[in-house]
């Protein structure tokens, strides 16, 4: 088998639900990539990114590279891909399209074998914990009131839904007391006895993280996930020192995946298949976090190819449902698992699962 096309498809304005109580964001975008062979077996990948810089990346450049090649052997294109593009020269947005690539020769793989992803990768769980974030406001919508957190969170809990978690930092200045006030009001609004998480989104100072943790303790945060300004190793291991609760990051490769855990910077170690890592990166991150005794776990959407990668090695832990993001994902493709008594539980299809809606790439890509 050879790979025959590779192609980037920008999608754009496709509609999809809007969280419980807001109108909008109602619709969404998208950048799939896709790995055609001369078997007839299709592979598709994702890009968190949907920008036309990438497209011309992965149809101009990328293409040449990797057609003629064996999708059976993603580790190969990878090195190949690696070697020729010379990758520490280019940007992290453009690097991250090669993991899009990863995960549709994953998905080619799986089809050629009759095995899903999860089973390839090694097919540890059945089922993998799941947590649900929401309140983030996109398409220039207003920030949400504490009463709208609240509210919102409640809802999802009513749901059946046992682990939440929601931004801080995101203030103009980030505001640890704000904050505070506002994950305050999710704990009561939810109760003692759901999980409830808090995402930095990389905005803080290391004094504003430590006031924030200081604050927050109180509140049973079950933990926090990239606070610190670049995810700096340093400082992230000088915060654990100062807090109880756990401390989570997501590397952007192999290398800053070694940096986090060689200095101790972590509780959870967060890879991102569709845009740090793709399936063959992320294997070589839970192998070496599994050296350290740290765990997998997983932020940053995406999460309905993530949940494949969680499932199947030893040391996963829990996957995110992002509810802007998994809208998203309800509304380009097919079959898209879904939570169940706070667990997700992985596609039993060969490869990913994961089939683009018919007629989606012909109504809403946009040419470039």
């Amino acid at each position: 088998m050879i790979i025959t096309k590779v192609r980037a498809h920008h999608l754009r304005d496709i509609p999809m639900q809007s969280p419980p109580f807001r109108d909008k964001p109602n619709r969404t975008r998208a950048l799939l990539i896709e790995v055609g062979t001369d078997e007839g077996i299709t592979g598709w990948g994702l890009h968190g990114y949907a920008h036309k810089s990438i497209v011309s990346f992965v149809n101009d450049y990328v293409a040449d590279i990797v057609v003629g090649m064996d999708p059976l052997r993603p580790a190969r294109v990878q090195n190949a891909l690696r070697k020729q593009l010379t990758v520490r020269h280019l940007g992290a947005t453009l690097t991250n399209a090669l993991a899009g690539i990863d995960v549709a020769l994953w998905d080619v793989l799986g089809q050629h074998t009759g095995l899903s992803v999860h089973t390839l990768l090694g097919g540890a769980h059945d089922r993998i914990p799941v947590y649900i974030t929401h309140g983030a406001a996109y398409d220039d919508a207003p920030v949400y009131s504490v009463d709208e957190l609240a509210r919102e969170a409640k809802h999802l809990v009513d749901l059946g839904n046992v682990h939440i978690k929601n931004t801080v930092g995101r203030q103009a200045v980030p505001d640890p007391e704000d904050d505070y006030v506002r994950m305050a009001a999710i704990r009561e609004a939810v109760g003692p006895d759901v999980r409830v998480a808090m995402d930095g989104n990389c905005r803080m100072t290391l004094p504003q993280t430590v006031r924030l943790c200081a604050l927050t303790e109180e509140l049973n945060i079950s933990f926090l996930e990239e606070p610190i300004l670049h995810n700096d190793p340093a400082l992230l291991r000088q915060l654990r020192a100062k807090t109880t609760i756990p401390i989570a990051a997501g590397p952007n490769h192999l290398h800053s995946a070694r940096d986090l855990l060689v200095a101790d910077a972590v509780d959870i170690i967060q890879p991102n298949v569709c845009n740090d890592a793709g399936y063959t990166a992320a294997l070589g991150i839970a192998e070496m976090a599994e050296a350290f005794n740290v765990p997998l776990g997983h932020g940053n959407g995406s999460g309905p190819h993530n949940v494949a990668l969680q499932a199947g090695v030893r040391n996963g832990q829990i996957i995110e449902y992002h509810f802007h993001k998994w809208m998203a994902y309800n509304a380009i493709f097919e079959n898209v698992p879904q939570p169940e008594n706070g667990f997700l539980t992985p596609s039993s299809e060969p490869g990913t699962g994961l089939r683009p809606r018919d007629g989606l790439i012909a109504e809403y890509e946009v040419d470039h």
